[in-house]
Formats: structure tokens, C-alpha cells, sequence
């Protein structure tokens, strides 16, 4: 079991990391440098990482686990099929908010040119937590079509199309083309809850109060 000082390096070492991540880039980042905005020396970093792919897996891994989390919470309330739905998107809306650093760094293993060289085992593991957020978004369709709140559509094709719309909307905000356009960040993800809102809901003309 870590002591209280291993855990803090460890933790130190993980938000020094990303910094540089962002600042220079994953391929110009060294062991080294790590280490060196850690305040310490190469051996202690080598003792909690392999190498700086395995840093890299971490970082994400831990970010990919606080977004899980957000979305259980949001998914487990006890309300409107719909409601939980528009909740998720506000919390995944928040995150972005809440930790760009994290979210930038995610992104950057679904980057096909960032050459991320991460070892299969971990590669599965992100992709297997990544999943798991359309999983609970599906798992919040599925109930809802059962409840007879959703009309009845596929749930896998939906939550993915959720998902995919959410992503789309945070890479436009990322690029600058909503930036460019004059629309907010909030005012892309309310216009998409409302569109996708509109064709979800069981009875014509009965909506869930927001």
C-alpha cells in the first residue's frame, strides 16, 4: 500500500505531466522533463511509471473515471428519462468546463495522427471506459422506452448519436467555429437538447418539465 508522500509524488508528478502535454505536445515531452517539473529525479518517476505512455494512460484513465462518475449521478436521478438525458450533457458540458486539461489530453488518443503509443492492455482499458459512457447513456434510453417516457428507437444508435453530437459540439468549440460564428459553448449544447428532444418523447405534445 502507498504512503501518504508516495501518493502525493505520484499525484504531482500526473498534473506536471499534463502541463507539459499541453505545453509541448506528448511526443516533445521527456521522462526527463516529467521529472524535472515534478521535482525530482528520474529514478522516483520510473518507480511509479514505466514510461511516458504509461504516464499519459493514467492521466486519462483517472479523467475518464471522474467523467463515469459524473454521468452515473446524473443517470441515477429520479426523474424523466429525458431529464436524465439533458442532465448528462450539462455534466459532460461542466467537465469541459470544469477540467480542459484533462478534457484536451483525452482527446488526444482519439487523434489518429497523434501517434499515442500506448500498449494494447492500456489502449483497451481507455476504450473500454469510453465505452462505458455511451453504456450509461444507452442504459438511460433503454429505461425510458420501457417507461414508455422515450418513443421506442434503438438504444445503442441513439446513445451513440448522443455522444457523437456532444463531441462534435466540443470540437467545434476547441477549433473556433463557434467562436467564429458567434454562438456560446451553452447555447450549442441547449440547441441540441431541445432538437434531439423533440423526437424522443412518447406523446405528441407532452413534454417533461425542465
Amino acid at each position: 500500500m502507498e504512503d501518504i508522500d508516495s501518493r502525493e509524488t505520484r499525484s504531482i508528478i500526473l498534473e506536471r505531466a499534463r502541463e507539459l502535454f499541453l505545453a509541448l505536445g506528448y511526443h516533445n515531452t521527456t521522462m526527463r522533463a516529467i521529472a524535472k517539473a515534478a521535482g525530482i529525479s528520474t529514478g522516483p518517476l520510473y518507480f511509479h511509471f514505466q514510461n511516458k505512455a504509461e504516464v499519459y494512460f493514467y492521466i486519462c484513465s483517472e479523467a475518464l473515471d471522474y467523467l463515469i462518475a459524473d454521468f452515473r449521478r446524473a443517470a441515477g436521478e429520479a426523474t424523466h428519462a429525458a431529464l436524465r438525458l439533458k442532465n448528462i450533457y450539462n455534466v459532460y458540458k461542466s467537465f469541459y468546463y470544469r477540467e480542459p486539461q484533462l478534457f484536451e489530453i483525452m482527446h488526444l488518443a482519439t487523434n489518429i495522427m497523434g501517434g499515442i503509443d500506448l500498449s494494447q492492455p492500456l489502449e483497451e482499458t481507455l476504450n473500454k471506459k469510453s465505452q462505458e459512457l455511451v453504456l450509461i447513456m444507452e442504459g438511460v434510453v433503454r429505461e425510458g422506452i420501457a417507461s414508455q417516457e422515450l418513443r421506442p428507437v434503438d438504444p445503442r444508435k441513439l446513445a451513440l448519436y448522443l455522444y457523437s453530437v456532444a463531441e462534435g459540439i466540443f470540437h467545434s468549440n476547441r477549433t473556433g467555429v463557434l467562436q467564429r460564428a458567434e454562438v456560446s459553448l451553452d447555447e450549442m449544447i441547449e440547441t441540441a437538447i431541445d432538437l434531439i428532444g423533440y423526437s424522443l418523447f412518447e406523446k405528441e405534445g407532452i413534454q417533461p418539465q425542465c
